[in-house]
């Protein structure tokens, strides 16, 4: 279930059972300033109110039978000369309550001291009477003694009802308070009824027992309730004394709003439902001046679970407004759409009425022309136009046409024109670059530019080609850019930051470089006879020692060398041909290999750590037992490589492309392949830690004996029959609707692991353990999951038609809502399973199967849809 709605209304579904039917019950919120402007809050002071001065426990989500009001609050005696007592009243919509406030007391010798002067006191059950083990207020005082200044001393209660109040110590009295009582206090929980039993088991689990009175769903005391009002009365008036610090009286009138809710069921047919909903609460913080409204509706559905209800959509209306159908239709329809629902959420107006929040003190976006520099660029920009107008004037021209018009501060931003200004900036980004893409066209047409590109050497249509394919003009040369930087230096003009120290500015260059190289165009091939030279240099070097640290080899041909053992820390081998190579043991930290290619050479036991490989094309090449720990591999391809026991901490996999690879035994860790692609690799005994497919392919890959704890597969492809067989997953999940049709994952060990909504046709899962696992909503269809150890796991309305669950252990499995027609569960162990709900017609074999203590209730019912609705 999916709720949409605005920032300002919080919403709470709980799907219940109510004398035979299930209904989706659902309590809309809003939190509202209490005064004369009632304007509409966020959500956030919603629950932060609601935390702070009721604990957050505000609703249970089902109706109520009668209105009521709540009050939490404060009682002062700022007001009044007697500082040890006041009385504090409530009266809304026709109810009034009075209670009697007084500071701290004791019974001495049976008699009760003067109350303690006091400014403020907390309206709660903890200063009414009662105590541990009363049956109406255990959180009370007035019970048991306490330790006073060292003295046993047995309390009064501070708040009291005037018309019961206590006279003597035991007295036992009603407790008094206006706020709302705890569902688990035992009077209050005494309404949920006692006809629990075999009978309710069979018929009405999991909905209340026949005897339960509703008015358990109510939070007030009975006295604070409309007896026979499904609503608070209209537009009802208020008026509370003696709960602010600075108004000994609180006046106003509840706000005439409406709240609609609408639901988009399963089987609909996508039609959208409108929930009846009744103002049913309203409860007061007088000294916060805030007013929390609750409104309260149910609809029937299929599911007891609610499974069946796709979306949930409230919204509001103020007084006179009554928005079409039509009109939320269109909503929900602009907020679900995959590309630019989260910017129509944005929008509270449509859900919302403007006119409620409106100036709402908790709302607006910072003022940003108001601050300083935004004044001052305008006052700047304006007296530069002044000055260019006299210009324009003094040589007798028009300034209006010649100059733009001025521009004026931007008016401060609401969040409802969020959606309308990013809207109206993508429409000018593509106006914009519609213009340049026209500039550019009659640019390259102009004949004159031709004509000068023959004569300065440029080749036009070379530039043409480029700036049409994406690609960049130039490359980043980092040598060209230091030794740049080197002569500005020297200039006269230099400025501050160019005197920055040589050896740390050439260290961020080198960075620079390390990090873009593989956005830039690709370095030409050397030409024949430097290549020689290139090769000649090398293998000098490699004689001495092979230290190549911070070479420069862009465009090289290394083909066929055996440089290992070399040191090529910070070198640059950008685009170099590798073919053959032995670079074993070799040391390319922070090197650069962008676009590089290899095939059949060797880079075994290397250390590639920090490296750029982006891009860069490796065919046939043992990266065995290598070090790759944050290297960006962004766009490289790999085929037919060893990446046996190799580490790739944290190394960068966005768009890469893996054929054929050995990755036994390596570790991955925390990496997070991006669309990445490893098609018909090896992970055998491999481990990987904290790793995050998304978008990924898999197909034809297997993890026979991998370790894998913590990695998460998102939108992945594991394409048929993906081998897990005998690998141990470990708090790892895959994101629902994932396909895992056909995989094998025999001998299997998955703990704690969500794959809920995963698709697992045809797998097999023979001799799996699973523990504590969720794997509710699966499709099992035709499966084999024979000898699979499953106890204390989750299958809730998974769908096991035709599957062979033969000896399998599903001991105190959640099986509640599954589909198990067809299976076969011949020697399966049940015991304490829960098939309440479950498909377990005739057509299943449950020959030997271990039922004891199974629950079987309730019975599904005639028109629930299945596990895969």
């Amino acid at each position: 279930m999916r709720v949409v709605k605005p920032s300002r209304l919080s919403v709470l579904t709980r799907p219940y059972r109510w004398q035979g039917v299930d209904l989706l019950g659902t309590a809309v919120m809003a939190m509202a300033t209490l005064d004369d402007r009632c304007a509409l809050l966020s959500e956030q002071e919603l629950w932060r109110v609601g935390s702070e001065e009721a604990g957050g426990l505000l609703d249970l989500g089902v109706p109520k039978a009668d209105a009521e009001f709540l009050v939490s609050g404060m009682a002062y005696t700022a007001h009044q000369v007697d500082k040890t007592a006041c009385a504090v009243q409530v009266r809304v919509g026709g109810l009034e309550k009075s209670l009697m406030v007084f500071g701290d007391r004791y019974w001495v010798d049976g008699r009760a001291t003067a109350p303690a002067p006091f400014d403020a006191m907390r309206v709660a059950w903890d200063r009414a009477y009662g105590g541990p083990g009363h049956p109406a207020n255990p959180l009370g005082r007035g019970m048991q003694p306490g330790r006073i200044q060292g003295v046993d001393a047995l309390p009064l209660p501070n708040v009291e009802d005037p018309r019961v109040r206590v006279s003597r110590p035991g007295q036992d009295v009603p407790p008094a308070g206006f706020d709302a009582i705890a569902p688990d206090n035992p009077a209050r929980f005494a309404r949920m009824g006692t006809q629990y039993g075999q009978q309710w088991l069979q018929q009405d689990f999991p909905g209340f027992a026949a005897d339960m009175d509703s008015h358990y769903f109510n939070a007030a005391p009975p006295d604070q309730w409309w007896r026979g009002r499904a609503a608070v009365p209209a537009e009802a008036d208020y008026e509370i004394r003696n709960m602010h610090p600075d108004r000994p009286v609180q006046r106003g009138r509840l706000p005439a709003w409406r709240v609609r809710c609408f639901a988009r069921l399963a089987d609909g047919g996508g039609a959208l439902r409108e929930i009846p909903m009744r103002l049913t609460t309203a409860w007061f913080f007088p000294h916060r001046e805030r007013l929390l409204l609750i409104w309260h509706g149910a609809l029937e559905i299929a599911e007891s679970d609610a499974a069946d209800v796709l979306q949930v959509m409230p919204a509001i209306e103020g007084a006179g407004m009554a928005r079409a159908m039509a009109h939320y239709r269109d909503v929900l329809a602009r907020r679900t759409d995959p590309r630019d629902g989260a910017l129509h959420a944005l929008r509270d107006a449509d859900l919302a009425d403007p006119a409620l929040y409106d100036g709402a003190p908790d709302t607006p976006l910072p003022d940003i022309a108001a601050r300083p520099l935004a004044r001052n660029m305008y006052a700047g920009a304006e007296r530069r136009r002044t000055a260019y107008r006299q210009t324009l004037a003094a040589e007798g021209l028009d300034p209006d046409a010649f100059l733009p018009p001025p521009i004026a501060p931007q008016a401060r931003v609401k969040i409802d024109d969020l959606p309308a200004l990013l809207q109206q900036a993508e429409q000018a980004r593509k106006k914009g670059e519609d213009l340049l893409a026209r500039a550019r066209d009659a640019m390259l047409r102009d004949p004159d530019l031709r004509r000068f590109g023959e004569s300065a050497g440029v080749d036009v249509d070379a530039i043409a080609r480029a700036d049409a394919g994406g690609t960049a003009a130039a490359r980043f040369d980092p040598t060209s850019l230091k030794r740049q930087l080197r002569q500005l230096d020297t200039s006269l003009s230099a400025p501050a930051w160019a005197s920055a120290t040589g050896p740390r500015r050439d260290a961020q260059v080198d960075s620079l470089y390390r990090h873009t190289a593989h956005f830039g165009a690709a370095p030409d091939a050397m030409p024949p006879h430097r290549a020689r030279r290139t090769r000649q240099r090398v293998a000098a070097i490699h004689r001495r020692g092979g230290d190549f640290t911070g070479i420069h080899l862009a465009g090289a041909d290394l083909s066929g060398m055996d440089l290992r053992g070399s040191c090529f820390r910070g070198a640059s081998l950008e685009g170099a041909k590798l073919d053959g190579s032995c670079l074993d043991d070799c040391d390319f930290t922070e090197a650069v290999l962008a676009r590089a290619t290899m095939s059949r050479g060797s880079l075994a036991r290397a250390r590639l750590g920090q490296a750029n490989i982006a891009a860069a094309r490796f065919e046939g090449v043992s990266l065995a037992a290598a070090e790759v720990d944050e290297a960006m591999l962004d766009g490289a391809r790999f085929a037919s490589c060893s990446f046996a026991a190799a580490r790739l901490a944290r190394t960068r996999l966005g768009e890469s492309r893996f054929v054929d690879c050995d990755f036994g035994g390596a570790l991955l860790e925390e990496a997070v392949p991006l669309k990445a692609s490893f098609e018909s690799c090896r992970f055998g005994q491999a481990v990987l830690r904290r790793c995050a497919f998304m978008e990924c392919t898999l197909s034809g890959s297997a993890f026979t004996g991998a370790s894998l704890t913590r990695c998460a597969f998102v939108h992945t492809a594991f394409g048929q029959g993906i081998d897990f067989t005998g690998a141990r997953l470990e708090m790892c999940s895959v994101s629902t609707g994932t396909a895992l049709c056909g995989a094998r994952l025999d001998g299997a060990e998955l703990r704690q692991c969500g794959l809920r909504g995963v698709r697992l046709e045809d797998a097999s899962l023979a001799r799996a353990r699973l523990f504590a696992s969720d794997l509710s909503e699966c499709q099992f269809t035709r499966a084999r999951m024979d000898g699979m150890d499953a106890g204390e796991s989750l299958f809730v309305r998974a769908d096991f038609t035709g599957a062979s669950l033969r000896g399998a252990n599903l001991m105190q499995a959640l099986l509640g809502r599954a589909d198990f027609t067809h299976a076969d569960l011949r020697e399966a162990n049940l015991f304490r399973a829960d098939l309440g709900e479950a498909i377990l017609d005739g057509t299943a074999s449950l020959r030997g199967a271990y039922t004891q203590g199974a629950k079987l209730w309730p019975r599904r019912r005639a028109g629930a849809a299945g596990p895969a609705a």
